[in-house]
């Protein structure tokens, strides 16, 4: 049984698997930061320029986690921090470049570490100025600190003398050479930080024992870049869905704000800003809504830096709730026999692989579905970083296939023993990549197939029944861990008629939505009265003669 304190800060299911892990908290070491905030350091800038760190409990919270938490590392043979790494997102005017700047400060002077090497860093030397500027600021009005830290006016490094430690500028517009830097690094605005900085940042801290990543945003505009992986990724943790005990991600946002009349609710203002009342006053707020609506690209842009909403990535389609709701008790023994289509997403050779098999119910209107995912062995334990691959394959929910492609006879061999098992009456498949697996599947089997053409007009009536499924609680899904996390963040393109089709996330995304595309091809076979009638037109080219 976790001690009181533990208990008290085990706040999600990431710390729940954490404690099992043997991470602990320790509130001394985290009261130990909050000290230093308040007793040495000023603000510079603002409303409460002058006065004295007062931390808002948000930012008391996040430290206490960052800091407290611990846990016995054998190569070090002493406890030492749990979170290397933390990605807080937080909207404009919450305080978070001061912040940033009190970690980069701590880390330099009181964290224990002699010739710590601390970084501020951002996509370019404007930007990783900024959190620099109030570090530099809090130095010079800090009688404690001036007397030990010396600053460099041109190159703007300061210096700690009692550990000859020091706090530099990274400019991620001019990072030729920079690889190999060893220490800590605080990174400002990370949903513009680009993939050339990342591939620098990523391993600077790993000869130290305790180093730390802290990254400060708000949500940004581009769904394919760093940020909005990070992001993600800390999302997944939170929810268990990827184990990595040694990333804390903190969002503060308005994930319930699906309408644009939501976004005029105040109780939403206060929840996505958790500086409401002290740096963000009410009437500012309100002001700034109004002066928004002024213009769609306005609007957008409010919603990014003032909710923290990430404006133009293609919106999460199923939430996750209505998802939860769907959930069953379903086993192949119950659905032996039955009438079932199956939906093929076959992949590229290093891709993964889904087969949902989809169930019309009795009543007509409930619809059951059971996946099967496959994946290359070697895909997996190159990418388990990015996703629970192994984890799910232990748990038997992800069949790994020898090598490093993927061995489509396990997928047709599966395919034949459900064939067995249910009364298959359709193989629904992309032709792009599986003509010729399920043209064996026909001839050998007697598995009737139906090529799905990958267009918005085939998947607009599908995904909008499979959308109106979840929503109504007619599609029951066993709660398989793979499909789970690709309902998660499955997004969905709209043209302007409002026909939707899912979005495949771009090649080496480790986001997949494999298992939701086969399951709504399966679906729109299954509610056809007769296979579908493709459109010469729009499967041909028009030929010229």
């Amino acid at each position: 049984m976790a001690d009181k304190p533990t208990a008290r800060w085990t706040l999600n299911d990431a710390d729940e698997r954490a404690v099992v892990n043997g991470c602990r908290m320790d509130e001394t070491r985290g009261q130990h930061i909050i000290d230093f905030c308040q007793q040495h350091l000023r603000l510079y800038e603002g409303e409460y320029a002058g006065q004295r760190v007062e931390l808002m409990d948000w930012q008391h919270d996040l430290l206490m986690r960052l800091f407290g938490w611990v846990k016995f590392s054998d190569d070090w043979n002493r406890e030492v921090r749990r979170f290397t790494r933390c990605s807080l997102w937080v909207p404009k005017k919450s305080g978070k470049s001061p912040l940033a700047a009190m970690v980069g400060l701590y880390l330099m002077t009181a964290d224990g570490e002699r010739g710590q090497k601390v970084f501020s860093a951002a996509k370019d030397g404007k930007q990783a100025g900024i959190v620099h500027a109030h570090a530099k600021a809090m130095v010079e009005m800090s009688p404690a600190l001036a007397s030990e830290c010396k600053i460099n006016n041109t190159s703007g490094v300061i210096a700690h003398t009692p550990t000859r430690s020091t706090y530099s500028i990274l400019r991620g517009d001019n990072i030729k050479g920079q690889e190999g830097l060893n220490g800590s690094v605080i990174i400002d605005e990370t949903h513009v930080v680009d993939s050339r900085l990342a591939s620098v940042l990523e391993y600077m801290g790993a000869s130290r024992a305790e180093p730390i990543q802290f990254e400060v945003s708000t949500a940004g505009n581009n769904p394919q870049g760093y940020g909005k992986r990070q992001w993600d990724y800390g999302r997944a943790v939170n929810e268990g869905m990827i184990h990595d005990d040694s990333f804390l991600a903190v969002e503060y946002s308005a994930p319930q704000a699906t309408t644009d009349a939501d976004c005029g609710d105040i109780e939403i203002w206060k929840a996505a800003n958790p500086s409401w009342g002290v740096t963000i006053k009410q009437g500012e707020f309100e002001q700034s809504y109004q002066r928004a609506q002024r213009s769609l690209t306005d609007f957008q842009t409010w919603k990014m830096y003032r909710l923290n909403m990430w404006t133009s990535a293609q919106n999460i389609w199923l939430r996750k709730a209505d998802w939860k709701e769907c959930q069953a008790d379903i086993t192949e023994d119950e659905m032996a026999g039955r009438d079932c289509f199956i939906g093929l997403d076959l992949s590229r050779t290093r891709d993964m692989t889904a087969a949902v098999c989809v169930f019309p119910g009795d009543d007509g209107e409930t619809y059951t579905v059971l996946p099967y995912f496959w994946l290359p062995e070697e895909t997996a334990k190159a990418n388990s970083h990015l996703a629970s691959y192994l984890d799910w394959s232990a748990g038997g929910y992800l069949e790994l296939t020898p090598g490093n492609v993927v061995d489509y006879s396990y997928v047709e061999q599966r395919i034949i023993d459900l064939a067995g098992l249910f009364n298959v009456q359709g193989l629904v498949f992309d032709p792009t990549y599986a003509e010729e697996l399920t043209q064996r599947l026909e001839a050998n089997n007697g598995i009737p197939r139906e090529a799905f053409r990958q267009t918005i007009m085939m998947f607009a009536g599908p995904t909008a029944e499979f959308e109106r499924l979840v929503i109504g609680k007619h599609l029951r899904h066993p709660g398989h861990p793979v499909l789970d996390w690709q309902a998660g963040h499955v997004q969905v393109k709209q043209d302007n008629n409002a026909n939707k089709r899912p979005v495949k996330p771009v090649h080496d995304d480790p986001k997949k939505i494999d298992g939701i595309v086969a399951a709504i091809m399966a679906l729109g076979r299954a509610q056809a009265e007769a296979p579908p009638v493709y459109d010469y037109y729009e499967d041909n080219t028009l030929e010229l003669f």
